[in-house]
């Protein structure tokens, strides 16, 4: 393929509107309708795809995506989480949630994408006294950080064909680890970090909080005003985001 010439010209403002398009019809939906039939197998191959596709550090790839798509997997994998969910309402009181018994069990595949630790060895290794801890530290961020772009990937692909996902919480824990490790037949040292029911929505998700992109945006370097104080902070957690993190408005005004 020959090489354009850098100018503003070859800019294709369509393909980022069409982008935009997905990336905004995008939801996590948590009140799925029974599942009237399973998805195509060439559905969930191509959401698979475009995970595959997904930047990662030192391009180490460092997932496998297991399918729970037949209705018995799909339950069974639904009952780890419904448990999952019953020890977060046990040992994180007042933490707002929908509890997945209402509606993980009406996906029609959950996805779970199990994260490889043995690639860190890939990623940059100190060989001076005094420096490891930092590399090992940074290089679990990156791990972390590849195997969100490929959940985000899913997600987004998910949206194009018309389909809704949850970004769902949890699953890294020890005790979910293990539960999925041993139903799913994953061995050692393989980890679930993140994982995706996908469903039709009961109705259609609205809007979603965002942060106005001018609070966001620091142009050459950081703007003091921009922080976010403490008290912002702290009265999010302790007060909006009940209502922020489910309710369908783009502001907070609202």
């Amino acid at each position: 393929m020959a090489a354009h010439t850098p100018s503003n010209e070859n800019l294709t403002a369509p393909r980022f509107d069409s982008l935009m398009d997905v990336i905004r019809l995008r939801r996590s939906v948590r009140s799925f309708e029974p599942p009237p039939e399973p998805l195509p197998t060439d559905v969930l191959r191509g959401i698979c795809e475009a995970g595959r596709w997904a930047p990662s550090g030192a391009n180490t790839q460092p997932w496998h995506f297991v399918v729970a798509a037949q209705r018995a997997d799909v339950l069974s994998v639904s009952d780890v989480f419904v448990r999952q969910a019953d020890r977060l309402v046990a040992h994180c009181r007042g933490f707002p949630h929908v509890h997945k018994k209402h509606w993980l069990g009406n996906s029609l595949a959950i996805v779970l994408l199990f994260c490889d630790p043995r690639w860190v060895d890939s990623y940059p290794v100190s060989d001076h006294d005094g420096w490891a801890d930092e590399y090992d530290a940074n290089n679990e961020k990156i791990l972390l950080a590849s195997v969100g772009a490929a959940a985000q990937n899913m997600h987004l692909a998910a949206a194009a064909y018309g389909l809704t996902t949850a970004w769902l919480s949890g699953g890294g824990e020890d005790t979910t680890t293990r539960e999925l490790r041993e139903l799913l037949g994953v061995p050692e040292p393989l980890t679930p970090i993140a994982t995706i029911p996908i469903g039709w929505p009961h109705r259609r998700a609205e809007s979603r909080y965002r942060h106005p992109l001018d609070q966001l945006i620091h142009w050459g370097r950081w703007d003091p005003e921009r922080t976010p104080a403490d008290d912002a902070v702290a009265t999010y957690v302790s007060g909006v985001r009940r209502q922020a993190m489910y309710r369908g408005s783009e502001t907070l005004e609202d």
